[in-house]
């Protein structure tokens, strides 16, 4: 009894070694292409990845089929079905988080040459109120446009926000 229990052991310790072996030399191989991806600017490692990467192109190629097949500007512009109080809502609130966006990206940022690691103690309640007016943007031009589309809504609003992410990100 004790001889098979004392097998089980040395198996499951020689079955562990060999684990961690093969874990550690696939880390080490990562190790090393990620090495060889990085870049030395300055003193500081950085990884340069383009923007015009498969899954971006693709992103932007839904939005513009989005856009296109639903007819978005035509439905904002001349749609009776949409809840005018809730989309005008939805829309303020993403101007707002787009003004602070453009308040800490560009004047702070671009103009004033602030880090962005001093935005939270200049600014400690900008972050929050700009991700909670997106939030809140998103939910009521969900409910604004939910007669046009119905259970699509979130998923057209989804794929032209990734859309428009992947356009700053390409012209940035």
């Amino acid at each position: 009894m004790a001889t098979s229990e004392l097998d089980s052991d040395v198996f499951r310790r020689r079955f562990q070694k060999k684990l961690a072996d093969h874990f550690a030399d696939e880390l080490e191989t990562d190790l090393s292409n990620f090495e060889k991806n990085i870049q030395e600017k300055d003193g500081q490692a950085t990884v340069r990845k383009s923007p015009f990467c498969l899954q971006n192109i693709l992103w932007l190629g839904t939005a513009v089929a989005v856009f296109y097949f639903s007819d978005f500007v035509n439905v904002l512009v001349y749609d009776l079905r949409i809840q005018s109080a809730w989309f005008w809502i939805g829309v303020l609130s993403i101007g707002l988080h787009l003004c602070i966006a453009v308040f800490l990206v560009f004047w702070l940022t671009l103009w004033k040459n602030v880090s962005t690691d001093e935005w939270e103690t200049r600014y400690p309640s900008a972050v929050p109120v700009a991700t909670a007016s997106l939030v809140l943007g998103i939910i009521c031009l969900c409910v604004g446009l939910w007669p046009v589309w119905g259970f699509l809504t979130p998923v057209i609003l989804l794929v032209l926000l990734m859309g428009t992410v992947v356009v700053v990100a390409m012209v940035g």
